[in-house]
């Protein structure tokens, strides 16, 4: 088990299993260490639990004090992804998640593929849906075959004969009728004929569905369904299929505009995103960095980061050094620990810094530049190539794509396609991805990105194939060492 000498548990930025007495006793023992003069503090990422993030430092372990280093791990209790990745897994197995997945990416590619060829304003000639496999792991690489050329889709939107031709398709689809009129069943609404069960779109008796759609969605379906004369599920897909129409809208526009995800991928985040807003994580995932912020509060008795840095103060002495690794989200409670850093120490004290797929938009990291280029040494950033973020599911059955695109299309909430520093597609340098934000973030980190796969030679090579992958992957960990050394390229 990890010593209490090598870490500092806080929740909400306070002092929860750790104590300021624990935080002293760790700071003793640095003085009696031998590696007293380099210490190592790790930031694990926002979505592990606290029993994970203790396995993976116990693993870590090693390979910094086998650098010479005193390793030093922030406890910081961001268990969101548990919760998370269970609703998600829920909303795979909806039946109407599953349906409107295989009619949306139907009308999209008859869309994008009527577009790209001759640009018409009239009906779509439908995508064959008998095609279409219903296996997700099978329809999504049935899209990815069919993924359209974005350069030739600019401009690119439904028309309104087109918006009202898909709203037919969604409003008559008998599962989707079915699956409506149990949700809205399910939301306590009385069906009009006043019997606890319904009928489906062809008279069969049905039970009702429970949903991790939104409530207020569930509510307008409910309504809807409750109108004096509804019958079957019409009147609910009515509503439903309203929503289908703006999930369609929005998928063809981030084609347009170049902000999609791969047609299968930017398909599921607009259909979480309009209909299942509650269940993902958005507000979760803005409190979580919050509390990367709010552990350097006033109080040094109660934050555990602003007692962290006045003892690092007391340690502090011309010759020593300090490096900070951040995994994921780790990345903002670094950027929040220099700028309180910067306030307290002296300013000839340097830092240096690995990023393991940090998690930061790139509009927080420019803001952040200033306290970086003035107080990091080194850094190195560590990431997946673009095409193993996009090459495994990061949610089976649901989400064909990293974490990272997940918190790009999803968390960042309202923006859409979020751009990210720990993903190498915003470093392309090319339209749409030309803000000055990301044109000053790229500038300041370039050449100092190593992006998995890599062999790169000494401290520049990574073999880490998930975003979670970092931390356990063998070559990873060689290269830290190396940087942790003073060698591997600036």
């Amino acid at each position: 088990m990890l010593s209490p000498e090598h870490y500092l548990d806080l929740a909400g930025g306070k002092f929860s299993q750790s104590s300021p007495a624990d935080l002293s006793r760790l700071f003793a023992a640095i003085q009696r260490s031998p590696a007293k003069d380099h210490l190592v503090i790790h930031f694990h990422g926002g979505l592990v639990s606290r029993a994970s993030a203790e396995g993976s430092a116990e693993g870590l372990l090693p390979c910094y004090t086998g650098a010479g280093t005193y390793p030093i791990f922030f406890f910081w209790r961001s268990d969101l992804w548990t919760t998370l990745s269970k609703n998600l897994s829920e909303i795979a197995q909806e039946p109407v998640f599953q349906r409107l997945v295989k009619r949306l990416l139907q009308l999209a590619l008859s869309k994008l593929k009527d577009y790209a060829g001759a640009k018409s304003g009239g009906t779509l000639p439908l995508v064959s849906e008998g095609a279409m496999p219903d296996d997700p792991t099978a329809l999504a690489e049935y899209a990815a075959a069919r993924e359209p050329d974005s350069a030739k889709l600019e401009g690119a939107n439904l028309s309104e004969l087109q918006a009202e031709q898909a709203e037919i398709e969604l409003q008559t689809d008998e599962v989707l009728q079915t699956e409506s009129r149990a949700i809205a069943e399910t939301a306590g609404l009385p069906a009009p004929d006043g019997h606890g069960t319904t009928r489906g779109a062809m008279g069969a008796p049905l039970a009702p569905r429970p949903t991790l759609m939104s409530p207020k969605v569930q509510e307008e379906l409910a309504q809807e369904q409750s109108k004096p004369g509804a019958k079957s599920g019409f009147f609910a897909a009515i509503t439903l299929a309203k929503h289908g129409v703006v999930i369609l809208s929005r998928v063809i526009r981030r084609y347009s505009g170049r902000r999609d995800h791969g047609l299968y991928t930017t398909i599921v985040e607009e259909i979480l995103r309009e209909l299942y807003l509650d269940s993902i994580g958005a507000l979760a995932w803005v409190l979580m960095k919050n509390d990367t912020r709010d552990a350097f509060g006033a109080d040094a008795q109660i934050f555990g980061g602003t007692a962290f840095l006045a003892e690092l103060k007391k340690w502090s002495r011309p010759g020593r050094r300090v490096t900070l690794v951040g995994h994921s989200t780790g990345a903002i409670y670094i950027a929040n620990f220099l700028e309180h850093a910067d306030a307290l120490l002296d300013s000839a004290v340097k830092f240096d810094v690995v990023f393991l797929a940090p998690a930061c938009s790139f509009e927080f990291m420019a803001a952040k530049l200033p306290v970086f280029e003035k107080r990091v040494n080194r850094l190195r950033l560590f990431g997946l190539k673009d095409e193993r973020e996009r090459g495994y599911w990061e949610v089976p059955v649901l989400y064909p794509a990293s974490l990272l695109y997940l918190v790009s299309g999803l968390f960042e909430e309202p923006t859409v396609d979020m751009p990210i520093v720990g993903m190498q597609r915003y470093f392309s340098e090319v339209d749409p991805y030309t803000s000055p934000e990301i044109k000053a973030v790229t500038k300041y980190l370039r050449n100092k990105c190593v992006w998995s796969l890599a062999e790169g030679g000494a401290g520049l090579a990574c073999g880490a194939g998930r975003h979670g992958g970092f931390d356990a992957d063998p070559t990873t960990r060689e290269s830290l060492k190396e940087f942790l050394r003073g060698s591997g390229g600036d």
